[in-house]
């Protein structure tokens, strides 16, 4: 047999009890296997009944991964055939690859990153993900992925199986049929249980809400399924430790498991997101919701009732909540977990009430992010969005000496805003950001150029933010060049800031462009820094001139934990002679810690909100007649 093929594989006599050795697949993997690829490769250990039931389907592919989560990342051992179709890529070009030769601009950033966080934490990951064929052509994939892991010497691969989805709709009988294949492979890992909190995992509760769902199909009971979303945890964690933050999941599950009911279920479905398993015996749906609903706030006062006391800290969180229901918003386990965790999510962004239903204004929602995105891409290509300016102050003079460009979308009176926290990452999906980040240059520059034309400002400066996917233009820095020379300002006045995040894709690409840039002149400027990925060796051999400690830090200073970060942040930004910026001030004592520490720099609403150019104008005492109101022009 032929190391893609799906025929069944010949095991030998095997009990099911046991865990094998790959031993007896391994020649067929490794022949025709280049030796650089074997050398990656050891035994592996799989459950081979498992392993069967998914290979032997001809219309999924299966693929097969080293288990690295840290650059350079995982690379594929083994490619079926199905794969290579789905792909246009032969064998030969896959093994070795790492799984990013099929990301382009429409692949989902957040969806990469909560997978690892679900591989490190040893659960299974499913998901949908656009993916790129050799021939450029975009396709959806649905897909699982697990991993495998080798007892004898800790190693582990990742094991993942795909089906191209680009031309179906989720129909009930596809999701239910993937549903029973992948049962078996998801029951392989064995953990039930979150290790942190003792809850159910991700995984376990899948299975017992769809083992809930098929014992009450036919007695008319409804299954509901609570999601709890945590807000904010991501500060907690960067400010206080990952032990704090344990500390913190493990008191929340225990005060949601005694407000459980014996026939309720707790799981931790994702690093910050509890999910509750609920059967409401009730003969009326409306009696059934109501009783849900009278659960999900008895979860959510169990929270938020008491701030919680961990290692001296009195910390406070914040939780909103989804409901989705069996059979009324569907009959499969996944289907109800994401529609949950989505409704959580959209409650998270509203004022409103905390808790949020599953039901048909579902289609309205999606109705309404279909017509933004269309009036977002109208928004970009008639130039609606506009600059807001924020000032960064000099520590030494108290002088504002630069400001920071930040994009705002204007809409009609009566129409809530939009945030750039929504359109940003919008933008970046539509593939927008090339065209609306030169908008946002060309702009910053007119502004700069009148700005600079007054008596005093010869030296002030913007500083723009650069996208990801810019960074990934080649032609990025003749792009600008090309526009600060016909615009009539100089580089050095046009600070770029750059996200760590930035920094952890295609890390070569990018390196070449920024060299570029320094090259041409521009000052760059790590913005958020410490919420990131980007190690200290990035920090050393990338030149910035700037590095902007994130507000998370600033708020927690002087007197809380973040005041440390700041301290050891200011310390190595002069010993790799950087200066640094302290982000989100808000209070005569986080300035003064910042001044005690020798910060150069300083931004915040302590200092002024973001506000248009007239208006910051107007806030830097220049006088209004000798201001352009708004963007200057050509």
């Amino acid at each position: 047999m032929s190391p893609g093929s799906t025929q069944p594989i010949n095991w030998g006599p095997v009990s099911c009890k046991k865990r094998y050795s790959f031993s007896a697949f391994w020649p067929h993997i490794v022949a025709d296997t280049p030796s650089r690829i074997i050398a990656r490769m050891q035994p592996m250990t799989f459950r081979p009944p498992a392993l069967l039931a998914v290979i032997k389907e001809s219309d999924f592919s299966v693929v097969i991964t080293t288990g690295e989560l840290e650059p350079a990342g995982p690379v594929y051992v083994h490619v079926n055939d199905a794969f290579t179709r789905m792909t246009g890529y032969s064998r030969e070009e896959l093994l070795g690859a790492a799984p990013s030769l099929l990301e382009g601009p429409d692949t989902d950033r957040t969806v990469l990153e909560r997978l690892k966080s679900n591989l490190r934490a040893g659960d299974s990951f499913e998901c949908q993900a656009w993916n790129y064929r050799k021939d450029g052509t975009p396709y959806l994939v649905e897909w699982t992925i697990t991993r495998l892991r080798h007892d004898g010497e800790g190693l582990d691969y990742f094991f993942s199986v795909q089906q191209e989805i680009t031309n179906l709709n989720p129909a009930q009988d596809r999701l239910e049929g993937q549903t029973r294949r992948l049962n078996a492979l998801l029951n392989s890992s064995g953990a039930k249980h979150d290790p942190i909190t003792g809850a159910l995992n991700h995984r376990s509760m899948l299975l017992r809400l769809q083992r809930l769902i098929d014992q009450t199909a036919e007695s008319g009971s409804v299954t509901g399924l609570v999601s709890l979303q945590f807000r904010r945890l991501d500060r907690i964690d960067r400010a206080f430790g990952v032990e704090t933050i344990n500390h913190l999941l493990s008191d929340i599950a225990k005060r949601l498991g005694n407000r459980l009911k014996p026939e309720e279920s707790l799981a931790r479905s994702h690093d910050h997101t509890f999910a509750v398993i609920i059967s409401a015996e009730a003969d009326a749906a409306n009696d059934a919701d109501h009783h849900l609903m009278k659960r999900a706030r008895s979860f959510i006062a169990a929270v938020t009732e008491k701030d919680f006391e961990i290692a001296g800290e009195v910390l406070r969180v914040e939780v909103s909540a989804g409901i989705a229901r069996a059979p009324t918003d569907g009959r499969h386990a996944r289907e109800l977990a994401l529609l949950a965790e989505e409704l959580a999510e959209g409650a998270a962004n509203t004022d409103a009430d905390p808790i949020r239903w599953a039901d048909h204004s579902i289609k309205e929602a999606q109705r309404q992010e279909i017509k933004l995105e269309g009036d977002l891409q109208s928004a970009v290509s008639e130039k609606q969005l506009v600059l807001f300016y924020q000032p960064v102050m000099d520590l030494e003079n108290g002088k504002a000496v630069g400001a920071e460009a930040l994009l705002r979308w204007p809409l009609p009176e009566g129409q809530a805003p939009i945030g750039p926290d929504c359109f940003i990452p919008l933008a970046e999906q539509l593939g927008l950001m090339d065209e609306l980040g030169g908008q946002v240059f060309e702009d910053a520059c007119l502004q700069l150029r009148s700005w600079q034309a007054l008596e005093g400002n010869a030296a002030f400066w913007i500083s723009v933010n650069v996208a990801p996917s810019q960074l990934r233009d080649p032609n990025l820095a003749a792009r600008f060049v090309d526009i600060s020379r016909s615009i009539g300002v100089s580089p050095r006045c046009m600070k770029l800031e750059i996200t760590e995040n930035a920094l952890e894709f295609d890390i070569n690409c990018v390196r070449q462009v920024i060299d570029d840039l320094v090259a041409a002149g521009f000052s760059l400027a790590l913005d958020d820094f410490g919420t990131g990925y980007s190690s200290l060796g990035r920090l050393i051999d990338i030149p910035f001139n700037l590095i902007k400690v994130d507000k998370a830090f600033v708020w927690q200073s002087p007197d809380g934990r973040g005041a440390g970060v700041v301290a050891s942040l200011a310390q190595l930004s002069r010993h790799l002679h950087i200066e640094a910026l302290g982000e989100g001030v808000e209070t005569p004592a986080q300035e003064a810690f910042l001044r005690s520490l020798n910060y150069r720099f300083a931004q915040g609403f302590y200092y002024a909100k973001p506000m248009a150019a007239a208006d910051f104008a107007v806030w830097a005492g220049w006088l209004p007649d000798q201001a352009h109101v708004g963007v200057a022009t050509t």
